[in-house]
C-alpha cells in the first residue's frame, strides 16, 4: 500500500482550495520547515512541496539525523543566514527550543511548533500536532477492550528526549488506572530506532510471552517492529494497539495478528503549519485563547483498514477550509 500522504499530492493538486497570493507577496516571504529523518516525518517534504507549489511563497523541508536540538539549531541558523523568514519547526528538546524561538521572534521571525509542543511559556505562535495523550488514552482504550478488560499490558514507549514521550506515558497509565484487572507488568522506552525497538521487542517476547496479554506502542517504530514479531510468533493471543500507518502494521490488521492502530496527521501538520506562518506575514492575528491545534487521529482495524485514509484526508481539508476563521483575525483594514 503506498505511503498515505501521497494521495496528498493529486487531492491538492485539483482542490478549490487553493490559495492566491501575487508574486511581490510570495516574493517576501521564505519559508522552512524543519524535522527529523524518521518514517514519521517523511509526508512534511511531500506537503512542503505542495504548498510552494500552490502558494508561489519559496519553502524548504530540512531534517536531522537524530532527536537533537543542536542539530536543529544548527540548521535554524543556517536557514536564517539565507534569508529564511517563517520556520515550523518539530521541538528537538521541550525546554531548550524556547532558547531558539525566542531568539528567531526577536528578529521578527514567528515560529510554528509541529507535531510536538514545547514547555511554556513559549514565544512560538501556535502548536499544531496530534493530542498525544488523548490519542494513547484512545489507543489503550481500545486494547483493553480487545483484552476483554482483564489482564497484562506492555507499554512501549518512544524517545525520552521527544517531548510527546512522557505525555504518552502518563495516558496509557490513567486508562490503565480505571481498570482493576488489568495491570501495566513492563515498560520499555527509548525504543523509536530500528536496533534498539527490536533488540528490547525481540526479547521480551522470548522472556515474557506467556504473561503478556496484551501491548500498546505510541511510537512508529516501535509498531512496525512489533507487528512484525508477533506476526513471527503467530499467535494472536497477545492484543496489540499502535501508531501509525506503515505498510507492515497495516498488513499484520487485515491478517488479524494485531488488533489496530491510531493514525496521525503529519502532512496536515506541516501544510497547515505554513499555512499558518502565511497568514501571520498577511497581516492575521491568533485569535485570542489558541495555540494547540489537535491536528487529530483516526483509529484503524481490521473494518476500515482498506478505506481509512478518505477519513483522514477529509478531516485536513475540512480544517484548511475553515482555518482561517477558526483560528485567527483578518487583518485590519
Amino acid at each position: 500500500m503506498k505511503k498515505l500522504h501521497w494521495f496528498f499530492v493529486v487531492l491538492l493538486s485539483v482542490s478549490i482550495l487553493a490559495l492566491s497570493l501575487t508574486g511581490v507577496e510570495a516574493s517576501k516571504n521564505r519559508f522552512a520547515v524543519v524535522g527529523v529523518l524518521h518514517p514519521y516525518f517523511a509526508p512534511w517534504e511531500g506537503a512542503t512541496q505542495d504548498f510552494m507549489n500552490k502558494t508561489g511563497i519559496e519553502c524548504t523541508y530540512r531534517a536531522t539525523v537524530h532527536f537533537s536540538q543542536p542539530e536543529e539549531n544548527d540548521i535554524v541558523e543556517g536557514l536564517v543566514t539565507l534569508g529564511y523568514n517563517g520556520f515550523a519547526l518539530w521541538p528537538g528538546h521541550p525546554s531548550a527550543v524556547n532558547v531558539t524561538i525566542t531568539e528567531l521572534v526577536k528578529k521578527g521571525i514567528p515560529v510554528i511548533l509541529i507535531a510536538g509542543p514545547a514547555e511554556l511559556p513559549t514565544d512560538a505562535s501556535l502548536c499544531i500536532a496530534t493530542d498525544v495523550k488523548k490519542a494513547a488514552m484512545i489507543s489503550t482504550q481500545h486494547l483493553i477492550e480487545a483484552m476483554g478488560e482483564k489482564g497484562n499490558i506492555v507499554n512501549l514507549l518512544g524517545a525520552l528526549s521527544d517531548p510527546n514521550t512522557i505525555l504518552r506515558k502518563h495516558g496509557v497509565e490513567e486508562v490503565v488506572a480505571k481498570y482493576p484487572n488489568v495491570h501495566i507488568i513492563d515498560e520499555l522506552a527509548d525504543i523509536d530506532a530500528w536496533e534498539a525497538a527490536t533488540t528490547k521487542i525481540d526479547s521480551l517476547l522470548a522472556a515474557r510471552s506467556d504473561e503478556i496479554d496484551g501491548m500498546v506502542a505510541t511510537n512508529y517504530i516501535a509498531t512496525v517492529v512489533a507487528s512484525e514479531a508477533l506476526t513471527r510468533l503467530g499467535t494472536k493471543r497477545i492484543k496489540f494497539m499502535g501508531m501509525d500507518d506503515d505498510p507492515k502494521t497495516l498488513k499484520a490488521i487485515k491478517e488479524g495478528y494485531i488488533t489496530g492502530t491510531m493514525v496521525q496527521a503529519p502532512y496536515a501538520q506541516a501544510y497547515l503549519g505554513l499555512e499558518a506562518l502565511r497568514l501571520l506575514k498577511s497581516g492575521y492575528t491568533i485569535k485570542k485563547g489558541v495555540y494547540f491545534i489537535d491536528s487529530g487521529v483516526t483509529f484503524v482495524n481490521k473494518n476500515n483498514v482498506d478505506t481509512y485514509g478518505e477519513d483522514v484526508k477529509a478531516n485536513f481539508l475540512k480544517m484548511l477550509k475553515t482555518f482561517a476563521e477558526d483560528y485567527f483575525n483578518p487583518p485590519k483594514s
